[in-house]
């Protein structure tokens, strides 16, 4: 028998929707970019291996899911982790199936 109170139906929702946002390949390799530090969207589509334009998409996702903070310096956008838990999930994920192979 469990001590802890039932997650309730919003909190499932909302957890699985941050899931969802970070279960894409490009996001994960765009989060590993971010995890040294803050760096501008160029830097990171490079990094990840898209055109600017993808890799300001899945930034902006990851943005409005509180995941990321985003500034402007000049004409650049910066971009950084705010939320550690998603790349915490993600190192978790990863360790447990490179254990696995």
């Amino acid at each position: 028998m469990s001590l802890r109170e039932p997650l309730g139906a919003e909190l499932v929702e909302l957890t699985a929707q941050r899931l969802r946002a970070i279960a894409e390949p490009n996001r994960i390799v765009l989060l590993e970019g971010l995890s040294d530090g803050e760096a501008a969207v160029q830097e990171l589509g490079d990094y990840a291996g898209l055109p600017h334009q993808n890799a300001s998409h899945h930034l902006a996702l990851l943005w409005r899911e509180g995941i990321l903070t985003r500034r402007s310096e000049g004409r650049t956008t910066l971009y950084a982790v705010d939320d550690w838990s998603a790349w915490w999930v993600i190192e978790q994920i990863a360790g447990s199936v490179q254990a696995r192979t």
